[in-house]
């Protein structure tokens, strides 16, 4: 696992990179309890990605063609694919691929500042933030990734500024930035990638978590290894897999996202259940078990952190990454033993579908890893 190195290499097409085809659509997490009644966020991104592809004219006809399975919705982690809170990949979708020598992740390509379909509201700005992605953002990245990003050194260098690198990527994403910026930018593309990149203080969320992903699915088939190798949570289930049982899910109901909500919120915001395949951070022992990197986050979140969350993480945690110099890699003997929940520091999301909350954390359900031991 350790010896993993993550590049952002390219930026593809759904239907070329993943082979993805006809009327699907890829949400985060484990498969849902019944594809045809998704929670309503994700309803909502559903339907804005069928208009965005075409698919429907209305609204009206999009709920119609999913609620009748003539759109399937399918896990994202099936076709190696790391989608964040409730966004969907479709077949247009631009997605960024992270490689590690012959092995690929694919990420949902963020679309910048402004409305974004991984919010979960219906908000047809959106649409002009996909096809902006489809058309300049595509073209653009793929101008100033002639040469590959080294994610491993990016991330090095935000832990040490205050990164959690899930809920705070501030430092990571102007590094990224800055990174870029050094290279040929003559068409208008590529300057408008840049300038996505800057207008995003969380830019570089999606490509590392498929990043962590790559190095976590290392372990993958060891036997008798209890590291967690997947964490996601689709608004309803939250699961998770170990090495030793590739493919094999272990669920719980998702537990509620708790954090001071933002300004801007909508009225009378009420904790929404986690959702998203960016857990794989926290199980990478990032996020949720690293916040002792981010002593903003810590202040943020004080009245739902015990006095010794970093003695908690640090106790769950089986390596230390040789590079990033932390601690790493949850165990789920590690965590029964200890008898405590690990976190998922992550984004919250309205569950009635009206949009960003704010940010916040939720304690995994420790059954999941009594389950796994």
């Amino acid at each position: 696992m350790a010896a993993v190195r993550p590049q952002w290499t390219a930026v593809r097409e759904a239907r070329a990179a993943i082979d993805l085809q006809g009327r699907v659509l890829l949400h985060a997490g484990p498969p849902l309890k019944d594809p045809l009644r998704p929670p309503p966020p994700m309803l909502n991104a559903a339907v804005l990605s069928c208009l965005h592809e075409g698919w429907a004219t209305d609204e009206a006809a999009a709920e119609k063609m999913l609620a009748s399975g003539a759109v399937r919705l399918e896990p994202s982690y099936t076709r190696n694919v790391a989608t964040p809170l409730v966004a969907m990949v479709s077949p247009r979708t631009t997605l960024a691929e992270i490689a590690d020598g012959e092995r690929r992740y694919f990420a949902f390509l963020g679309t910048g500042s402004g409305p974004q379909q991984r919010f979960g509201s219906r908000d047809r700005a959106i649409l002009e933030r996909l096809a902006f992605r489809e058309v300049t953002l595509k073209k653009g990245f793929q101008e100033l990734l002639e040469t590959p990003v080294d994610l491993l050194a990016i991330a090095r260098a935000a832990i040490r500024e205050g990164d959690d690198l899930h809920n705070r990527l501030s430092s990571a994403t102007t590094m990224l930035h800055a990174l870029l910026s050094t290279r040929k930018a003559e068409s208008e593309e590529a300057k408008a990638a840049l300038r996505t990149v800057a207008e995003a203080p969380l830019y570089f969320l999606n490509v590392w978590m498929p990043a962590c992903q790559l190095v976590l699915l290392g372990a993958e088939g060891e036997p008798k290894c209890t590291l967690v190798t997947r964490l996601c949570a689709n608004g309803e289930r939250i699961g998770i897999q170990i090495a030793a049982s590739p493919g094999k899910w272990l669920t719980a109901p998702a537990t509620p996202v708790k954090g001071p909500f933002m300004k801007g919120a909508p009225e009378n915001p009420q904790f929404g259940p986690a959702t998203g395949d960016s857990g794989i951070i926290d199980a990478f022992g990032l996020g949720g078990q690293g916040l002792r990197h981010a002593p903003s986050l810590v202040a943020a979140f004080s009245q739902y952190l015990d006095a010794d969350d970093g003695k908690r993480s640090a106790g769950m945690l089986a390596g230390f990454h040789p590079i990033l110099e932390t601690p790493f890699a949850l165990d789920a003997a590690l965590v029964a033993k200890s008898g405590r929940s690990p976190l998922l520091s992550t984004g919250m999301v309205s569950a009635d579908g009206r949009g960003l909350l704010g940010r916040g954390i939720c304690a995994l359900p420790l059954s999941l890893f009594l389950e796994a031991i």
